[in-house]
């Protein structure tokens, strides 16, 4: 039984220590001009935007809300959007996907973060059929997206309002403090 307990403190201890999936989070610092909120680029097997969205909440975050000229900038140059072939479908055409869908043919185009519409950085403008956005063809230009899956793997952006990513001293405490309850059990 203690070797159990010891065994799983070990685990979640490791487990709690690593970044996992938030390896490249970044923030967007106020002093820098930003939102203070932090973003990570997540590139996934092959799947459709509806997927991607669904894994961004269960990440504690959103496909990203790109809200200005300023935003679209950061992020494209932040994660080096243009010449990070990992990020673009395998024809080069489709980027990273990110927040900005249109649920029906007749509707607006809307945040998932709930955020009001007021900025958009279609290159050509977008076509009439509910879709979700991405970026295209290597530029910081937009494009919608079909929600049907996309051959893979894709890439999404993922934003958080406040860091995903637990400070490795709290991560700690909370493993030890899990050792010694269930030590005491014992």
């Amino acid at each position: 039984m203690k070797n159990k307990t010891l065994s799983g403190c070990v685990i979640a201890f490791g487990l709690s220590m690593s970044s996992g999936a938030f390896a490249e989070v970044t923030q967007w610092r106020a002093e820098d001009g930003g939102n203070d909120h932090y973003y990570d680029i997540i590139v996934t097997p092959a799947q459709g935007w509806y997927a991607m969205r669904d894994q961004a909440f269960a990440l504690g975050g959103y496909l990203a809300s790109i809200r200005s000229a300023n935003e679209n900038t950061w992020i494209y140059n932040a994660f080096k959007i243009g010449t990070t072939d990992a990020y673009w479908t395998p024809d080069g055409y489709g980027g990273p996907n990110f927040g900005g869908y249109k649920e029906s043919d007749a509707g607006g185009w809307s945040w998932v973060s709930g955020e009001a519409w007021d900025y958009s950085n279609f290159n050509w403008g977008s076509n009439d059929t509910a879709s979700g956005t991405q970026f295209i063809a290597h530029t910081s230009y937009w494009d919608d997206t079909p929600f049907v899956i996309t051959p893979g793997p894709v890439s999404m952006i993922v934003e958080w309002n406040t860091n995903p990513v637990p400070a490795p001293a709290a991560s700690a405490i909370l493993a030890l403090a899990g050792f010694v309850s269930r030590r005491r059990k014992a």
